[in-house]
Parts: structure tokens; sequence; C-alpha cells
């Protein structure tokens, strides 16, 4: 046979498309890649958080445009595994670190305390600290020497 009667032959033969992915199914396998990292990501995020003592320097956003991994999707998954915001973990982190340092370091006030913690004003530190246990850092203090350890009034997360 000729080249010719090959082709021929061949647009004989049935045709068959292709299989293509239905848009929806390649949506749902971009989105399960995207929040398995994003999944990863989270979980990343929160050992940071717990390594740096909730330091206001420790900075998910930052991290997450160096992971390449939307900050929006990062945060969506850490509220889904721990049931709080990473801006409210990282306070909550935050404000036992302070808690640790005003109990049991005696040589700390409550200045340096808040600068460690990277707040610039003392008073917005002040304010977060009272929220969470009641009182004001200079005066939890003060009396944490003559008395056990503090309950902070806001819910603890492990």
């Amino acid at each position: 046979m000729t080249s010719y009667g090959n082709k021929i032959q061949a647009l004989k033969e049935p045709y068959s498309r292709p299989e293509l992915l239905h848009i929806g199914y390649a949506t749902e396998l971009i989105l399960e890649r995207s929040e398995c990292e994003s999944k990863q990501v989270a979980k990343t995020i929160r050992q940071m958080i717990d390594k740096s003592g909730g330091s206001l320097s420790c900075s998910p956003a930052k991290e997450c445009r160096r992971l390449q991994v939307n900050i929006s999707l990062v945060s969506k998954q850490f509220r889904k595994l721990y049931q709080v915001t990473i801006r409210a973990y990282s306070r909550q982190i935050r404000m036992k670190t302070a808690e640790q340092l005003l109990r049991d370091s005696r040589r700390l006030n409550v200045d340096e305390t808040a600068r460690m913690l990277g707040y610039s004003f003392t008073s917005g530190f002040s304010r977060c600290f009272q929220r969470a246990f009641g009182k004001r850092p200079k005066r939890y203090q003060m009396q944490s020497g003559n008395s056990s350890q503090w309950q902070p009034m806001q819910k603890q997360f492990s």
C-alpha cells in the first residue's frame, strides 16, 4: 500500500477522543495539593510560633511568602487544625511566655519583658496582659511571689 492508502485506512478506523479531565476534577486535584501544602505550612508556623515564644518578631506572613504559599489558605488550615486563628494562638503563647518571665525572673521589669516579646510600647503589652490574666503585669509580678500560679482568664489551647 502506498502512503496515501495508509492514510485512508487510518481515517476509516473509529475516532476516539483523547481523555480530557473535567474542569471540576482538575480543580479538585489542584485544591487538594494546595490544601495539603498549606496544612504543612500551618504546622510549620505553629512550631515557629512555639519556638519564638509568640514574639511579635515572628511573622507567619513572611514565612508564607518565603515558602510561596497563600497566607489565607494557610490561615484557614491553621484554624481548621487548631480551632484558633494564627493571631490568637500567637497572642496566647506570647502571654504564656510573659507570665513565665514575670513570675520566674524577678530581675526583669515589665518594660523589659514587653521589649523581649517584641512590643514597641509597654502600654500595649500591659493591656494585652490584663485581658489575658485580669491584672496588670506589674501587679501580677508582685503578687505571683506570694501565691501559686495564676490561671489566665482566656481558654488555654494545648
